[in-house]
């Protein structure tokens, strides 16, 4: 039976209320570090866009770094999903090569980024911001290497002949190449003078082929 306090609300009411508003807190804090960066948002700027007390950022977000974190796990396991419920299907139907690993690892993201939602673009935004400074990789690095390293397991098995170290160095200017082709999509559209921007999705083809010829090409024998 739910809790009622006499004034008629219930515990459950309370909880869900209290998820709405640390959503509301992780997305203002997203948005702030991909537009400004992690050094020059303040918890209180972040309160402001969230539209409530420094406190009630504290409570749910903790110090400035324990929100960083917070917020890049909350996208990451999302895509960690994506990727592993890819690889699983790959292993199942035995269609495990290097072409699919690439594309099962760099899908998730362009398709996520091509739904339309401002926050998922916030991310990306911020995705790119980080990806630049090793600073963060303290923080956002276990969070994505987990699943990066189960990758680089199979990609092991597919060509055990390159050593971890180069397998690690493609792999990292594959996603460099995934990211920037969703951060840059304005580039493209001034370069290519159109008029339009199109969506991550629609350079697909264009990202497996530049990255899977760049893997093959870098992973060939040295003579």
């Amino acid at each position: 039976m739910t809790d009622r306090k006499e004034d008629g609300t219930s515990k459950d009411g309370r909880v869900a209320r209290g998820e709405i508003t640390r959503e509301r807190v992780l997305d203002a804090a997203e948005r702030c570090f991909a537009e400004l960066g992690f050094d020059a948002v303040s918890i209180r700027r972040i309160a402001r866009e969230a539209e409530v007390t420094l406190g009630v950022v504290g409570f749910h977000g903790g110090t400035k770094q324990e929100l960083f974190v917070t917020v890049l796990k909350r996208r990451v396991e999302t895509l960690n999903a994506m990727r592993m419920a890819r690889l699983d299907a790959l292993k199942s139907t035995e269609r495990l090569t290097l072409e699919t690993l690439i594309d099962a690892y760099v899908t998730p993201y362009l398709e996520i980024a091509s739904r339309g939602d401002p926050q998922w673009r916030a991310y990306a935004q911020l995705v790119a911001r980080i990806m630049s400074d090793e600073r963060y990789y303290r923080e956002a690095g276990p969070l994505y290497d987990r699943v990066a390293s189960i990758y680089l397991d199979e990609m092991a098995r597919l060509r055990p002949d390159a050593d971890r170290e180069q397998l690690a160095a493609v792999l990292s200017l594959t996603v460099s190449s995934m990211v920037s082709i969703v951060a840059s999509g304005i580039r493209i559209a001034g370069l290519s003078q159109s008029d339009r921007r199109e969506s991550p999705m629609v350079y697909r083809p264009l990202l497996l082929d530049f990255c899977v010829g760049g893997v093959l090409r870098a992973l060939e024998p040295k003579c």
